[in-house]
């Protein structure tokens, strides 16, 4: 067989192998939250702004594929379990490419994928815009991040995979003989801080059941912050709370 003639064969069989791939396939629907901190005390947002905006822009891309799929912010601030900003279902079907012929899988794969990078689009912006909404109110003198909890203790009720992002400095600052206010008295140690967490992970757990979210948070320091303004045992606390209370993982 001629060289070029073989070649050729292989190109087409590479050609057919790729249009026999199945279509993206469905899994259970996905539930993320973006928990934006409208607080004073995430005064650091505008140096913050790219990196919350790419955390946003790849937590939709990662998690919306299919009809059903859920998007959902709340804003941090004295009220948050009250203040959601934002609830948005995606409309994308996967495609229906059962007993389709090669072709028309490739094509509706195709539409499939372009609907879908029309629609994270749309969520993306609007999602955004949530982003660089102020917060001009009195309810920006306070950070309940605990009233998150109550957030995800409904969503995890969904039934489905809630994957949650806090974009905030995590600095809990409520009033108040059973509340923390870590601008006033912030964890001494790592010890301190797990020994304040599993006691408060205990109480809480009692009101909320948040299930297994995976959490990530999105802090705004720059890295070369202070351990003053950037403060680990803040970060440690909120790390040993939610994964005793039953979060899968927790990274930064």
């Amino acid at each position: 067989m001629p060289r070029f003639a073989f070649v050729l064969l292989l190109f087409l069989a590479a050609c057919s192998d790729k249009k026999e791939r199945p279509a993206a396939a469905a899994d259970e629907p996905s539930y993320t939250v973006f928990f934006i901190d409208k607080s004073l005390s995430n005064s650091s947002l505008e140096g913050a702004r790219a990196t919350y905006e790419r955390v946003i822009r790849e937590a939709i891309a990662d998690n919306v594929h299919q009809k059903g799929d859920k998007v959902v912010v709340y804003f941090i601030h004295d009220n948050t379990a009250k203040a959601r900003a934002l609830s948005l279902t995606a409309r994308t079907p996967l495609p229906e490419v059962e007993g389709a012929s090669p072709t028309d899988r490739e094509a509706a794969q195709s539409d499939y994928e372009l609907q879908l990078t029309r629609e994270q689009a749309t969520l993306q912006r609007q999602v955004l815009a949530k982003l660089d909404q102020a917060n001009t109110n009195k309810s920006n003198q306070h950070t309940d991040i605990w009233g998150s909890l109550d957030v995800l203790a409904r969503a995890d009720e969904s039934g489905r995979q809630v994957r949650a992002y806090y974009l905030s400095d995590m600095v809990e600052s409520m009033s108040g003989a059973d509340r923390r206010d870590f601008h006033k008295m912030p964890p001494a140690s790592n010890e301190q801080a797990d020994d304040w967490a599993k006691a408060d992970a205990k109480k809480l757990g009692e009101q909320y059941a948040i299930g297994s979210p995976s959490v990530r948070l999105v802090l705004p320091f720059a890295a070369t912050a202070s351990a003053k303004e950037n403060n680990p045992t803040v970060t440690r606390y909120w790390h040993t709370l939610l994964e005793t209370m039953g979060a899968q993982e927790v990274t930064e």
